[in-house]
């Protein structure tokens, strides 16, 4: 269990800046190394706007507690057992890798990145791409020779007009993959790539020769941009139309060439029944209704004292139906959960408007199954799912008709160290509905003890526990409001208070779900429930209880499809002081 709460806490925490963070400017700038980036690429990310990478690592709490002895002594066991030159020389850059995360401040220094980078992601076909600007040349190198003189791997030198480059042959059974280094303009760049690969491939990926159509001299970024509202120092995405291009052709764009290269006549077999003018036609329809995946996000830095991330994940369609099947969906989620300044240890909520989801969903349903495909793959699989039809499944929902969200919201709790139960607790539990008091009395049908419970009316508040005798054995004494269109459970002050706000909210169709976490002080109570058990509280958890960090998210539909928006904002001096060295709670 502890070991999923640090990873979902690492995770959520990196995740708000993997694709990159950036300012605002006023138009996608140029960067002469997108000239290297074929315009028919299926991924893409570009950091265009420098930051500082290791003061963003420090504000995530990352120090040495991260390199500790555990993980020095993995490291080492790894390496002793492993009999392979090329796998010592994976795992002493990994190691290296872990030793620069672990120390931040000296992060440009020990791997030669700039400490104000660029950089950008992308494939070449299916060549994976990595491209970081660099302050330090020769102490990038460095880490290669290194990471050789260990292991006894050594790299063959290469060279492609002016690039000069190291090519790391790994093998592993009967698969060979390239492993390509190079630096050029500043930038280093690391790159998988085959044998089975063309010369122009190679070339194009270690940036001896630039694609003939590409990011530089194309209007892809600046359309996609404009046409979604991206950040413009910030963009990404991944495109669905060259995704599928390998499965319906052969030699459609770069990734289609590169499949047929590396898996040939086996895949040509697997694949025949789609690579024909009508498939070609149906997935590219598909494609253009569904068009992929387009992130952005912003990284502020203005405030010497707080570091502010945002991004956005936008999932767009260009079915206007389908948008607004999609938006009836919508429920309330009450203002202050939407709010990044909320002070709440955790909370969560659903909107959700449950008397739509039935037809919404049979609409959706019918909008799938019943166009004509003339792929014959894709026919069938229509008909597999025709005779599957999963609306059966919604017969329940329609008992909980005007139901339009839910809510909880846990402001502080504190637990009895003797038992692990709660001692006291400031929370707040709602439940929107068009007419609260009738869907309540709805659910009274399925708890028999609530059948009597008269419900309190408008300004005045129940006394749960002395209605419902369970309840008392919590340890805390919740209390019971209800509006027209809310109830309202809480217990504490802050949970009074925050029901009072929401209890004067109207309805209103205003998203899909929210999320938000105060890292330092979930962290602590977690820390409490574990000491009250007798469990050894690991590092990881007591770097995160001294974090200031607070992280939010939301998933909604607009205009053009699903979008999921973050936010973090963290104290840059707990975050550094946090970085120390910890000691477990436990030992």
């Amino acid at each position: 269990m502890r070991k999923t709460l640090i990873a979902v806490a690492v995770v959520a925490a990196g995740a708000l800046a993997y694709y990159q963070f950036a300012g605002k400017s006023g138009a996608v700038p140029e960067l002469a190394e997108l000239a290297y980036v074929p315009a028919d690429t299926a991924l893409f990310s570009g950091q265009f706007t420098p930051i500082d990478l290791g003061s963003y690592l420090t504000s995530l709490g990352m120090g040495p507690q991260y390199y500790d002895a555990n993980m020095q002594q993995a490291f080492g066991d790894m390496l002793n057992e492993s009999n392979e030159a090329q796998n010592k020389f994976v795992l002493a850059l990994l190691q290296t890798y872990m030793k620069a995360l672990s120390d931040p401040a000296n992060l440009s220094a020990s791997t030669g990145v700039k400490p104000q980078m660029r950089s950008l992601v992308y494939l070449v076909g299916m060549s994976p791409v990595m491209r970081i600007e660099l302050g330090d040349e020769a102490a990038f190198w460095r880490l290669f020779d290194e990471a050789e003189k260990s292991s006894g791997f050594s790299h063959v030198a290469q060279q492609i007009n002016d690039v000069k480059y190291r090519q790391y042959r790994l093998v592993k059974e009967d698969v060979a993959l390239d492993f390509l280094v190079s630096v050029k303009n500043g930038f280093a760049t690391l790159a998988l790539s085959s044998d089975k690969f063309d010369a122009q491939h190679l070339a194009i990926v270690v940036q001896a020769a630039q694609p003939e159509h590409n990011l530089a001299n194309t209007s892809l970024l600046a359309d996609v941009q404009k046409k979604y509202q991206l950040n413009k120092d910030s963009v990404g995405f991944l495109s669905s139309e060259q995704l599928l291009k390998f499965v319906t052709s052969t030699d459609g764009n770069r990734l289609a060439k590169d499949v047929n290269a590396v898996f040939g006549q086996e895949l040509a077999v697997a694949l025949a029944a789609w690579r024909n003018p009508a498939c070609v036609a149906d997935v590219a329809a598909i494609s253009k209704s569904w068009p992929g995946l387009y992130m952005d996000s912003q990284f502020d830095l203005k405030d010497a004292s707080k570091i502010k991330v945002s991004g956005r994940l936008l999932v767009p369609t260009e079915n206007a139906d389908t948008v607004a099947q999609l938006s009836a969906l919508r429920g309330f989620i009450p203002a202050q959960l939407q709010d990044p300044a909320n002070s709440a240890m955790l909370h969560t909520a659903v909107g959700l408007d449950v008397a739509q989801l039935a037809p919404t969903l049979n609409k959706l349903w019918t909008g799938l199954t019943e166009p004509a495909y003339s792929c014959e793959p894709l026919a069938q699989m229509q008909q597999q799912a025709k005779q599957n039809n999963p609306l059966a499944a919604l017969a329940m929902a329609g008992m909980a008709s005007g139901l339009q969200g839910m809510s909880v919201t846990l402001h502080d709790v504190e637990l009895d160290l003797t038992n692990g139960s709660p001692k006291n607790a400031d929370a707040l539990l709602t439940i929107s509905a068009t007419n609260a008091r009738a869907f309540v009395e709805g659910i009274k049908a399925f708890y028999p003890p609530l059948a009597a419970v008269a419900l309190p009316a408008a300004g005045e508040e129940l006394d749960v526990a002395a209605v419902v005798p369970e309840v008392a054995v919590l340890g805390v004494q919740p209390k019971l409001a209800m509006t027209d269109s809310h109830l309202l459970l809480y217990v504490g002050d802050k949970g009074k208070a925050q029901s009072a706000e929401i209890g004067k909210e109207s309805l209103s169709k205003n998203g899909l779900l929210s999320f938000g976490l105060d890292y330092g002080s979930f962290f602590k109570t977690m820390q409490q429930a574990m000491a009250a058990t007798g469990e050894e509280v690991p590092a990881d958890f007591q770097t995160f209880a001294n974090s200031d960090m607070k992280m939010q998210m939301s998933v909604n539909i607009n205009n053009q499809g699903f979008v999921l928006q973050s936010q973090m904002q963290v104290s840059a001096k707990a975050q550094t002081a946090a970085a120390a060295p910890a000691t477990s709670a436990g030992q």
